[in-house]
Protein backbone atom coordinates (compact mmCIF):
# COMPACT_ATOMS: atom_id res chain seq x y z
CA UNK A 1 0.00 0.00 0.00
CA UNK A 2 1.09 3.56 -0.63
CA UNK A 3 1.71 5.85 2.28
CA UNK A 4 0.55 9.45 2.07
CA UNK A 5 3.15 12.12 2.63
CA UNK A 6 2.68 15.82 3.27
CA UNK A 7 3.21 18.24 0.39
CA UNK A 8 6.66 19.79 0.17
CA UNK A 9 8.82 21.88 -2.14
CA UNK A 10 12.13 20.73 -3.57
CA UNK A 11 14.36 22.68 -5.99
CA UNK A 12 15.90 20.69 -8.84
CA UNK A 13 19.03 22.13 -10.40
CA UNK A 14 20.02 21.41 -13.98
CA UNK A 15 23.69 20.61 -14.45
CA UNK A 16 25.76 19.37 -17.39
CA UNK A 17 24.51 16.67 -19.73
CA UNK A 18 26.93 13.77 -20.05
CA UNK A 19 27.42 12.32 -23.52
CA UNK A 20 26.18 9.13 -25.09
CA UNK A 21 25.11 7.10 -22.06
CA UNK A 22 21.57 6.89 -20.83
CA UNK A 23 22.60 6.37 -17.23
CA UNK A 24 24.61 9.58 -17.33
CA UNK A 25 22.51 11.42 -19.90
CA UNK A 26 21.05 13.97 -17.52
CA UNK A 27 22.45 15.16 -14.23
CA UNK A 28 19.44 17.15 -13.20
CA UNK A 29 16.26 18.90 -14.12
CA UNK A 30 15.57 22.50 -15.00
CA UNK A 31 16.13 25.10 -12.32
CA UNK A 32 12.87 25.77 -10.54
CA UNK A 33 10.62 24.63 -7.75
CA UNK A 34 8.89 21.30 -8.11
CA UNK A 35 5.77 21.05 -5.98
CA UNK A 36 5.49 17.64 -4.38
CA UNK A 37 1.89 16.55 -3.87
CA UNK A 38 0.86 13.52 -1.87
CA UNK A 39 -1.12 10.87 -3.65
CA UNK A 40 -1.65 7.19 -4.36
CA UNK A 41 -3.51 5.94 -7.40
CA UNK A 42 -3.86 2.84 -9.52
CA UNK A 43 -2.19 3.20 -12.91
CA UNK A 44 -4.67 2.02 -15.55
CA UNK A 45 -1.83 0.81 -17.79
CA UNK A 46 0.10 -1.23 -15.25
CA UNK A 47 -2.85 -2.12 -13.04
CA UNK A 48 -0.87 -1.47 -9.89
CA UNK A 49 -0.98 1.24 -7.26
CA UNK A 50 1.69 3.91 -7.45
CA UNK A 51 2.94 6.42 -4.93
CA UNK A 52 3.31 9.76 -6.76
CA UNK A 53 4.23 13.01 -5.03
CA UNK A 54 5.17 15.20 -7.99
CA UNK A 55 2.88 16.97 -10.39
CA UNK A 56 3.25 15.33 -13.81
CA UNK A 57 3.06 18.59 -15.74
CA UNK A 58 6.00 20.00 -13.80
CA UNK A 59 8.08 16.91 -14.49
CA UNK A 60 7.27 17.19 -18.18
CA UNK A 61 8.26 20.86 -18.26
CA UNK A 62 11.54 20.03 -16.56
CA UNK A 63 12.23 17.33 -19.13
CA UNK A 64 11.75 19.86 -21.94
CA UNK A 65 14.62 21.93 -20.58
CA UNK A 66 16.83 18.87 -20.23
CA UNK A 67 15.93 17.79 -23.77
CA UNK A 68 16.86 21.20 -25.17
CA UNK A 69 20.29 20.93 -23.58
CA UNK A 70 20.71 17.41 -24.92
CA UNK A 71 19.89 18.61 -28.42
CA UNK A 72 22.51 21.34 -28.12
CA UNK A 73 25.32 19.13 -26.87
CA UNK A 74 24.88 15.87 -28.80
CA UNK A 75 24.94 15.89 -32.62
CA UNK A 76 21.88 14.71 -34.48
CA UNK A 77 22.23 12.05 -37.15
CA UNK A 78 21.21 13.76 -40.37
CA UNK A 79 19.63 10.86 -42.21
CA UNK A 80 16.24 11.86 -43.60
CA UNK A 81 15.14 8.33 -44.55
CA UNK A 82 16.08 6.93 -41.15
CA UNK A 83 14.34 9.80 -39.40
CA UNK A 84 11.12 9.22 -41.37
CA UNK A 85 11.23 5.52 -40.57
CA UNK A 86 11.76 6.16 -36.86
CA UNK A 87 8.88 8.65 -36.76
CA UNK A 88 6.56 6.33 -38.68
CA UNK A 89 7.09 3.45 -36.28
CA UNK A 90 7.05 5.76 -33.27
CA UNK A 91 3.77 7.37 -34.25
CA UNK A 92 2.12 3.97 -34.74
CA UNK A 93 3.27 2.93 -31.28
CA UNK A 94 1.99 6.08 -29.54
CA UNK A 95 -1.34 5.75 -31.33
CA UNK A 96 -1.57 2.15 -30.11
CA UNK A 97 -0.77 3.40 -26.62
CA UNK A 98 -3.67 5.86 -26.77
CA UNK A 99 -1.26 8.78 -26.53
CA UNK A 100 -1.66 10.19 -30.02
CA UNK A 101 -2.96 13.45 -28.59
CA UNK A 102 0.26 14.01 -26.67
CA UNK A 103 3.21 15.84 -28.19
CA UNK A 104 5.99 13.39 -29.08
CA UNK A 105 9.42 13.98 -30.56
CA UNK A 106 11.70 11.30 -32.02
CA UNK A 107 15.31 12.21 -32.69
CA UNK A 108 18.23 10.17 -34.02
CA UNK A 109 21.52 11.02 -32.32
CA UNK A 110 24.83 10.40 -34.06
CA UNK A 111 26.44 7.94 -31.68
CA UNK A 112 27.63 4.35 -32.19
CA UNK A 113 26.07 3.35 -28.87
CA UNK A 114 23.26 0.81 -28.98
CA UNK A 115 20.97 2.83 -26.79
CA UNK A 116 17.74 4.80 -26.57
CA UNK A 117 15.96 6.81 -23.90
CA UNK A 118 12.72 8.61 -23.20
CA UNK A 119 11.91 11.66 -21.09
CA UNK A 120 8.61 12.20 -19.24
CA UNK A 121 7.47 14.85 -21.72
CA UNK A 122 7.50 12.40 -24.64
CA UNK A 123 10.98 13.10 -26.05
CA UNK A 124 12.60 9.95 -27.43
CA UNK A 125 16.30 9.77 -28.26
CA UNK A 126 17.44 6.91 -30.50
CA UNK A 127 21.16 6.38 -31.13
CA UNK A 128 22.58 5.56 -34.55
CA UNK A 129 24.28 2.40 -33.27
CA UNK A 130 20.96 0.96 -32.16
CA UNK A 131 19.20 2.03 -35.34
CA UNK A 132 21.81 0.33 -37.50
CA UNK A 133 21.12 -3.09 -35.95
CA UNK A 134 17.34 -2.56 -36.16
CA UNK A 135 16.90 -3.63 -39.75
CA UNK A 136 13.29 -4.73 -39.16
CA UNK A 137 10.54 -2.29 -38.23
CA UNK A 138 9.55 -4.82 -35.57
CA UNK A 139 12.92 -4.20 -33.91
CA UNK A 140 12.33 -0.45 -33.85
CA UNK A 141 8.87 -1.14 -32.45
CA UNK A 142 10.37 -3.30 -29.69
CA UNK A 143 12.50 -0.40 -28.48
CA UNK A 144 9.89 2.32 -29.00
CA UNK A 145 7.16 0.28 -27.34
CA UNK A 146 9.44 -0.15 -24.35
CA UNK A 147 10.25 3.56 -24.15
CA UNK A 148 6.61 4.63 -24.51
CA UNK A 149 5.80 2.09 -21.81
CA UNK A 150 8.03 4.02 -19.42
CA UNK A 151 5.93 7.13 -20.06
CA UNK A 152 2.50 5.51 -19.75
CA UNK A 153 3.74 3.58 -16.74
CA UNK A 154 4.64 6.92 -15.12
CA UNK A 155 8.01 5.49 -14.19
CA UNK A 156 9.82 8.82 -13.99
CA UNK A 157 7.29 10.32 -11.58
CA UNK A 158 7.23 7.10 -9.57
CA UNK A 159 11.01 6.99 -9.34
CA UNK A 160 11.23 10.63 -8.33
CA UNK A 161 8.61 10.09 -5.65
CA UNK A 162 10.28 6.97 -4.29
CA UNK A 163 13.66 8.64 -4.13
CA UNK A 164 12.23 11.80 -2.59
CA UNK A 165 10.60 9.81 0.18
CA UNK A 166 13.74 7.76 0.76
CA UNK A 167 16.05 10.75 0.88
CA UNK A 168 13.71 12.61 3.19
CA UNK A 169 13.70 9.62 5.51
CA UNK A 170 17.48 9.61 5.48
CA UNK A 171 17.48 13.36 6.15
CA UNK A 172 19.87 14.11 3.30
CA UNK A 173 19.86 17.86 2.80
CA UNK A 174 21.24 20.56 0.51
CA UNK A 175 22.26 20.36 -3.14
CA UNK A 176 23.18 16.69 -2.83
CA UNK A 177 19.57 15.65 -2.39
CA UNK A 178 18.46 17.85 -5.27
CA UNK A 179 20.98 16.23 -7.60
CA UNK A 180 20.10 12.71 -6.52
CA UNK A 181 16.37 13.30 -6.81
CA UNK A 182 16.72 14.84 -10.24
CA UNK A 183 18.80 11.88 -11.44
CA UNK A 184 16.29 9.46 -9.99
CA UNK A 185 13.41 11.20 -11.73
CA UNK A 186 14.80 10.20 -15.11
CA UNK A 187 15.88 6.71 -14.20
CA UNK A 188 19.47 7.58 -13.34
CA UNK A 189 19.74 6.51 -9.71
CA UNK A 190 22.42 4.00 -8.78
CA UNK A 191 22.12 2.90 -5.15
CA UNK A 192 22.32 -0.85 -4.62
CA UNK A 193 19.38 -2.23 -2.68
CA UNK A 194 16.99 0.67 -3.32
CA UNK A 195 17.12 2.31 -6.75
CA UNK A 196 18.53 -0.57 -8.75
CA UNK A 197 15.97 -3.28 -7.92
CA UNK A 198 13.21 -0.78 -8.50
CA UNK A 199 14.69 0.17 -11.85
CA UNK A 200 14.80 -3.46 -12.95
CA UNK A 201 11.13 -3.75 -12.01
CA UNK A 202 10.30 -0.75 -14.18
CA UNK A 203 12.39 -2.04 -17.08
CA UNK A 204 10.65 -5.40 -16.96
CA UNK A 205 7.26 -3.70 -16.77
CA UNK A 206 8.11 -1.49 -19.76
CA UNK A 207 9.08 -4.59 -21.73
CA UNK A 208 5.63 -6.11 -21.27
CA UNK A 209 3.79 -2.85 -21.94
CA UNK A 210 5.90 -2.47 -25.07
CA UNK A 211 4.82 -5.89 -26.35
CA UNK A 212 1.20 -4.87 -25.93
CA UNK A 213 1.75 -1.68 -27.94
CA UNK A 214 3.66 -3.57 -30.64
CA UNK A 215 0.80 -6.01 -31.10
CA UNK A 216 -1.86 -3.28 -31.18
CA UNK A 217 0.17 -1.30 -33.70
CA UNK A 218 0.39 -4.26 -36.07
CA UNK A 219 3.97 -5.30 -35.36
CA UNK A 220 5.05 -8.82 -34.44
CA UNK A 221 5.81 -9.18 -30.71
CA UNK A 222 7.66 -12.43 -31.45
CA UNK A 223 10.38 -10.39 -33.11
CA UNK A 224 11.30 -8.92 -29.74
CA UNK A 225 13.07 -12.22 -28.99
CA UNK A 226 15.63 -12.09 -31.84
CA UNK A 227 16.06 -8.37 -31.21
CA UNK A 228 17.06 -8.86 -27.56
CA UNK A 229 19.19 -11.85 -28.55
CA UNK A 230 21.00 -9.59 -30.99
CA UNK A 231 21.47 -7.00 -28.26
CA UNK A 232 22.72 -9.68 -25.90
CA UNK A 233 25.28 -11.05 -28.35
CA UNK A 234 26.65 -7.57 -29.01
CA UNK A 235 26.50 -6.32 -25.44
CA UNK A 236 29.99 -7.34 -24.34
CA UNK A 237 30.72 -7.61 -20.64
CA UNK A 238 28.02 -6.48 -18.26
CA UNK A 239 27.59 -6.42 -14.48
CA UNK A 240 25.57 -9.11 -12.70
CA UNK A 241 21.83 -8.48 -12.57
CA UNK A 242 21.79 -7.40 -8.92
CA UNK A 243 24.17 -4.55 -9.82
CA UNK A 244 22.44 -3.56 -13.03
CA UNK A 245 19.54 -1.24 -13.75
CA UNK A 246 18.38 -3.56 -16.53
CA UNK A 247 17.20 -7.17 -16.30
CA UNK A 248 19.63 -9.97 -17.03
CA UNK A 249 19.36 -10.66 -20.80
CA UNK A 250 18.50 -14.35 -20.36
CA UNK A 251 15.85 -13.55 -17.75
CA UNK A 252 14.45 -10.77 -19.91
CA UNK A 253 14.15 -13.00 -22.96
CA UNK A 254 12.52 -15.82 -21.01
CA UNK A 255 10.03 -13.41 -19.46
CA UNK A 256 9.11 -12.11 -22.91
CA UNK A 257 8.76 -15.65 -24.26
CA UNK A 258 6.42 -16.57 -21.44
CA UNK A 259 4.24 -13.51 -21.94
CA UNK A 260 4.04 -13.88 -25.72
CA UNK A 261 3.00 -17.52 -25.39
CA UNK A 262 0.50 -16.72 -22.64
CA UNK A 263 -1.14 -14.16 -24.91
CA UNK A 264 -1.40 -16.66 -27.75
CA UNK A 265 0.95 -14.67 -29.98
CA UNK A 266 3.47 -17.50 -30.18
CA UNK A 267 4.80 -20.00 -29.97
CA UNK A 268 8.29 -18.63 -29.48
Amino acid sequence: MCEHHAAANESAKLVDVAKMDRRHLLRGLATGTLVLVAGCATNEVTGREQFIIIDESQLQQASLSAWAQMRQQVPQWRNAAAQRRLETVGNRIVQAAGRGGQSWEFVLFDSPDKNAFVLPGGQVGFYRGLYEISDRDDYLATVLGHEVGHVTGRHAAERYSREAAAQTALQVAGTQINSQLAMAALGLGAQVGLSLPFSREQEAEADIIGLQYMQRAGYDPRQSIPFWQRMQSGGGSRPPEFLSTHPDPDNRIQRLRNYINQQGWGPV
